[in-house]
């Protein structure tokens, strides 16, 4: 089972470490409301990936077919709320530029519901599931346990990978916060929230190729 484990890790870790709209968000989101919505957002995330290399291992056939039937609506939803996500950080940054960018963002929202964002727009991610989707069987193949052993020791070792880089990116944000004034962090926002609209888009485009 360690061997599994240890695929997992590295399936989730590299899955994570490229940088996307969502990791951007996590940093924006630690930024302007500190560590414990930023810690909030990468668990969020981990747990989707956790929760679909669950998935995938078990009832890959059946998901398969179900994501090739519904990949248009799921990338357009994922969009959706990445563009609106986006907007929404671009807004509050500009507003902070024009009233003077007051020193302390407020931390406002409740941690659940920064949970069910990052969650949500995580879940609408069908790349996501067919990347575990193409290495389940390969892993499987290297099951001595059991398959329901070999499952639970793939998923967890993708939830340990990725928890462990969404959590340095929400690290990076508390850094950033720290180091910086309320004006430059509105400036980073804006930024952020334009990067993240223009991911959106792109993505809606893609889903239509």
């Amino acid at each position: 089972m360690e061997s599994i484990f240890a695929i997992g890790f590295a399936a989730g870790l590299a899955l994570a470490i490229p940088v996307g709209p969502m990791a951007i968000l996590l940093i924006n989101t630690t930024m302007a409301k500190g560590w414990r919505h930023g810690a909030v957002g990468a668990l969020a995330m981990a747990t989707v990936d956790g929760l679909y290399a669950a998935t995938v291992f078990f009832v890959g056939g059946t998901i398969s077919a179900w994501l090739k039937d519904w990949a248009l609506q799921l990338s357009l939803g994922g969009a959706a709320i990445l563009l609106y996500l986006g907007i929404t950080t671009l807004v509050k940054s500009l507003r902070n530029l024009r009233e003077e960018a007051r020193e302390t963002i407020a931390s406002s929202g409740s941690r659940a519901k920064t949970f069910a964002t990052f969650f949500g727009a995580t879940v609408l991610n069908p790349p996501t599931a067919l990347y575990f989707l193409a290495l389940a069987p390969s892993v499987a193949q290297l099951a001595t346990g059991g398959i329901a052993n070999a499952g639970l020791a793939f998923a967890v070792g993708v939830f340990v990978g990725s928890i462990i880089w969404q959590q340095s990116l929400a690290f990076a944000g508390v850094g950033l916060r720290s180091i910086t004034h309320g004006k430059l962090r509105a400036w980073i926002g804006a930024l952020g929230g334009t990067l993240v609209i223009g991911l959106a888009v792109a993505m809606a485009i893609r889903a239509f190729s």
